[in-house]
Formats: C-alpha cells, structure tokens, sequence
C-alpha cells in the first residue's frame, strides 16, 4: 500500500521510463545556475560525497558534480540513465549511476548531502525517507529542487488543455514539502529561491517538454488527444507571441532539511 496520493501512485510514476518521455526530456529548462551554488553550500563538513534521488536524464547532476568528490546518482527508469550516460560530461569520474529504486538501493558510504531534483514525489516516501536518514552523516540535509516558471499568458488556456487531456485523471494541486510535514516524514529547516533567469525556448521544444511531464506521455494518450493538445497548446501561445519564442523567466525553490529516521 502507498502512503502517497492515488495521482502520485506508481501507475503514474511508471510512466518515466516510456520513450516519448524520455525523449521528451530534453525539452525541459535547464536548472537555473543558481541552483547549483545552493546545493554546495548546503554540503556537511567532511568528504563531499553526494546522493541523488532520482536523476533522470542528468540535468542537475552534470552541474552538481564539478563541484563535489563524489555523486551517486539513481534512477529506476533504465532508459532514463542511457541517456544520461550518452550526455557530454556523463564520464565525469565523480559520477556513479545507478540503475536502482531509492526504495531498493544500499549506499557503501554516508553522504554530506542528499538532493531530491523533482522526483521524491514518485517514491515511498515512508520506505525513502528512513533510509534517507540513516545514509546522511550527522549534519548532512535532504534538499528539495523544484523548477518554477513565472506565469505566462496562455496559463488559463494551458491549465484547461491539462485538465481535457491528461491521463492522469485525479492530479490534484499539492505541496509536496507539506505532505512530507504532515506524515512527520520531514521537517524543513530552511528554504532559498534562485535568482530568476531568462528561459527561451522554440513553440517545438515548449509543446514538446509538456510530454515529459505526469499524465502526457505519448503511449498512454490517444494519437488524437496527443495531437489536438499540441495544436490547441500551439494556438494559445501563438496568439501572444507570433514569433513562435516563447520568452519567460524561470527560478528554483530548494527546501532542505532533516528526513525523519525509523
């Protein structure tokens, strides 16, 4: 049984390792460079050896390890990390990667850090966290990455195109930091935003990026509903920028603190 939400379920979560998604991830923004500076300084004293819950494709782990001694990076999507091993940087002798569950994986080392980048919420957080506890040295944090968009024109538009062709029927809007607090899971013990940066992106790569998002993976839609979200999703924007760039500004909210122990 999960202690999560039913649209957060593995259902859902299994999603990750379908083609289109994969694919599909290369279209999401980079993390700002932000981002990075906040996660080293949130490093305890002593070998900077790091832990990375759920990787995907690499984004934030390439970044992250110039910066430290060591990097174990996990995934339980096989496909995910082909693509993160293909990654220019991805023989950084930092790096580890893991094909491996969170749920499942058994560290030979303690770590200064943790880092969950837009992924905790697909795994159990009941089993995670614990395990989570025991593998950091005293002091160590687990810190929270969320990408954030500033809105755009056509969010009202967008909102209701999710909301017709999802596949995830029972999403919700939640917080994932609050979830965690309420089941005594985690308690936070600081939080610091990026500075917001510039995000450019060709109209292709902005409808692209939504099919690497929960509920838009293109095995799982119709080939109807996938192309008439794309074409509505193209029109809205279209309709505020005729250049066919879509120009934003983007940030990062890292929440860190201490996973609760067994």
């Amino acid at each position: 049984m999960t202690d999560r939400p039913a649209h957060l379920s593995a259902e859902f979560a299994s999603q990750f390792a379908d083609p289109s998604v994969v694919r599909a991830y290369r279209a999401r923004p980079p993390y700002p460079a932000g981002t990075v500076e906040i996660l080293e300084s949130l490093l305890a004293p002593g070998p900077a050896r790091v832990l990375e819950l759920g990787c995907g494709t690499g984004d934030l782990t390439l970044a992250l390890a110039p910066r430290v001694a060591a990097l174990d990076a996990l995934d339980p999507s096989r496909p995910m990390l082909e693509v993160a091993r293909a990654r220019a940087g991805s023989a950084h002798p930092q790096v580890r990667w893991h094909a491996a569950p969170a749920e499942r994986f058994e560290p030979a080392e303690s770590y200064a850090l943790a880092v969950a980048a837009e992924s905790l919420h697909w795994m159990e957080w009941s089993v995670v966290l614990p395990r989570v506890a025991r593998w950091l040295r005293p002091g160590a944090v687990l810190a929270i990455v969320a990408r954030e968009l500033a809105p755009l024109p056509w969010d009202g538009e967008l909102r209701r195109l999710i909301a017709t062709h999802s596949t995830n029927r029972g999403f919700r809007p939640y917080d994932l930091i609050e979830e965690l607090a309420s089941r005594g899971l985690f308690r936070e013990l600081g939080r610091r935003r990026t500075p917001s940066e510039p995000v450019v992106q060709s109209l292709a790569d902005y409808v692209e990026s939504f099919h690497s998002r929960n509920g838009f993976s293109r095995e799982r839609m119709t080939e109807r509903a996938a192309a008439e979200f794309d074409a509505s999703l193209r029109t809205a924007v279209l309709s505020h920028t005729p250049d066919g760039l879509v120009r934003g500004t983007g940030s990062a909210l890292v929440v860190w603190g201490a996973p609760a122990s067994a």
